[in-house]
């Protein structure tokens, strides 16, 4: 019975989508194509460092064909998203 609640099984797909309105949070200087792997400022109400950590926890525990971005200001022209996978940033905060 045991060996059956350890065994690991891939269940499926799944889709987390979270919108929200809160402060700035960190990573504001790097720009389109910039590298935004870095450990962040850490504040408990960073919403960066928050999904960041989310997808480390993910990748850390072996999570399978993880997708992963953070859209800043979504649908404006101000839209900056960031791939939180392969830690690049595309667009710009002016």
């Amino acid at each position: 019975m045991l060996a059956l609640l350890c065994k690991e099984t891939i269940m499926g797909q799944f889709r987390i989508e979270i919108s929200a309105v809160a402060g700035h949070g960190c990573s504001r200087t790097e720009n389109d194509g910039d590298s935004i792997k870095h450990s962040g400022c850490q504040r408990m109400n960073c919403p960066d460092c928050l999904a960041r950590s989310l997808v480390q926890t993910f990748q850390r525990l072996g999570f399978h064909d993880l997708k992963a971005t953070f859209t800043h200001w979504p649908d404006t022209d101000a839209q900056v998203v960031d791939d939180l996978v392969a830690g690049v940033r595309h667009g710009s905060f002016t």
